[in-house]
């Protein structure tokens, strides 16, 4: 199987994931933000619960978990171009060193 990276291809990409993640961070807030005003005139048990189910089951989700899982994968794309960069770099250097011994 071949493997090759273009470089520099690599770490633009990596760049516009990075600000992808930090525009779904944006987004996270402003949905809770959103729905937050939405139930805001609301009275009762209804709207407690309703403030109960976000907080517990989607606020960390929409507001972290998102942008931290793209981070993640950018963070992962980055380190394989840097592995194979690093490499590259070590294979050459072991030619160029078995041609001057």
């Amino acid at each position: 199987m071949d493997c090759k990276i273009v470089n520099s291809a690599l770490a633009s990409s990596v760049e516009k994931i990075n600000g992808i993640a930090g525009k779904y961070a944006q987004a996270g807030a402003n949905f809770e933000t959103a729905f937050k005003n939405a139930i805001s005139t609301m009275e009762g048990d209804t709207k407690d619960a309703l403030m109960e189910l976000f907080d517990k089951k989607y606020k960390e989700f929409v507001n972290t978990q998102i942008s931290d899982m793209i981070t993640g994968l950018a963070t992962l794309l980055n380190s394989n171009r840097e592995n194979f960069e690093q490499v590259d770099e070590q294979i050459a250097q072991s030619i160029r060193d078995g041609a001057n011994g």
